[in-house]
């Protein structure tokens, strides 16, 4: 059963006061150390756990009727476009939300009234973009020329047709903002036209092992760890992997169900998937392509990175493989997402890092290769 996520819709900015606003918590971030004095203990734990002590942005709206039917209906994981002179300048994710008079006058004290934007709602996993709101209102049954005002949650009839066709927003905005035509998701026919077989090695030793450096070095990065329920129960070197790991996952139209078979995934707050990581042990070099192909074709305008990870002798094997026409086509493109990393560079980062106490994934992330820069 898929979550359903709701948009919201958020000007942010316009007059003076608002725009000040707006470089306050949105541009500039704001720390946990601000909101300790004006939030409950167990508020603050779960922006702990949400965070792991990383700077948030944060909004909110004025109490009304219309505002605070709106603002009740959002939760964790709900998707927020914050629009400011006649563009989307940030996606992001409700992380939580709290109804607090002296934290909002703390960061935007009052309006000519009195009142407070006390409807306060946290965001995670934010992205600016740069996107005219023109380009976005056809896909979300808004008119053209539609200018948003105030605090507004999108039709959910609109929201569900537009992740069934297009899958991931935040993928769908990166591609708007490049001008690029938006990819479809396909039915399964389109994709594939044979069965692939395949043969797997028995290596799980090597498999565990890497697969236990990915999750190390992604809690290093902040991020929460999702395996497959089936490797939950491994060890390596005497660590329990399910110590360490997500005990489910959620899935919703742009965290498809083919999520929960990739090997290694990294994410951040309630939804938002970072990377994907399928370590490699077939001796076809065709298990780990087929899992990614299958989160690719669930969620076409994804932007996060995927990954191969496997011997240094197979890098050759798997890039010819991504070069073939079923994975290369025009529904897939995996040639072009795909990034390879070997097991050596994986040891070599991960022991580089394994005294510290965070990591940039970036590091990682710059160690991949394609094909076509091959």
């Amino acid at each position: 059963m898929f979550t359903k996520r709701k948009v919201f819709l958020v000007v942010a900015g316009g007059g003076q006061a608002a725009e000040q606003h707006f470089e306050d918590t949105i541009r500039r971030k704001r720390t946990l150390g601000e909101v300790r004095n004006y939030l409950p203990s167990e508020e603050i734990k779960k922006l702990e756990d949400i965070y792991h002590s990383a700077e948030f942005i944060v909004w909110g709206a004025v109490p009304g009727p219309q505002n605070e039917g709106r603002w009740e209906k959002m939760d964790a994981g709900d998707i927020v476009l914050i629009y400011n002179k006649g563009y989307i300048k940030f996606i992001g994710e409700v992380a939580a939300k709290v109804r607090n008079q002296e934290l909002s006058r703390y960061f935007w004290r009052e309006n000519e009234t009195g009142s407070t934007w006390e409807l306060m709602y946290f965001i995670v996993n934010e992205e600016e973009v740069n996107v005219p709101i023109e380009k976005l209102n056809p896909f979300l049954g808004y008119q053209l020329h539609f200018r948003p005002q105030g605090f507004l949650m999108v039709n959910q009839k609109a929201v569900d047709n537009f992740s069934r066709s297009y899958g991931d927003v935040l993928g769908v905005l990166k591609t708007l903002e490049k001008g690029e035509e938006l990819m479809r998701v396909p039915s399964r026919a389109e994709l594939f036209s044979s069965e692939i077989d395949e043969q797997l090695e028995k290596r799980p030793t090597e498999h565990d092992e890497i697969q236990w450096r990915l999750i190390r070095l992604g809690q290093l990065a902040k991020c929460d760890i999702w395996i497959p329920r089936n490797d939950q129960s491994k060890q390596f070197e005497g660590i329990r992997f399910r110590d360490h790991v997500l005990s489910q996952i959620h899935e919703t139209l742009d965290v498809p169900p083919s999520i929960k078979n990739i090997d290694v995934v990294w994410k951040f707050g309630p939804y938002s998937i970072k990377s994907a990581f399928e370590i490699e042990n077939s001796t076809s070099v065709y298990s780990g392509i087929l899992r990614l192909s299958d989160l690719r074709a669930e969620n076409p305008n994804s932007n996060y990175p995927l990954f191969i990870i496997a011997a240094e002798e197979r890098r050759r094997k798997v890039f010819n493989e991504l070069k073939r026409p079923t994975f290369s086509g025009a529904c897939l493109r995996l040639n072009e997402v795909i990034n390879f990393i070997g097991y050596k560079k994986i040891r070599d980062i991960d022991e580089s890092y394994k005294n510290s106490k965070d990591f940039d994934p970036q590091v990682l992330f710059a160690a991949g290769e394609r094909p076509e820069n091959q």
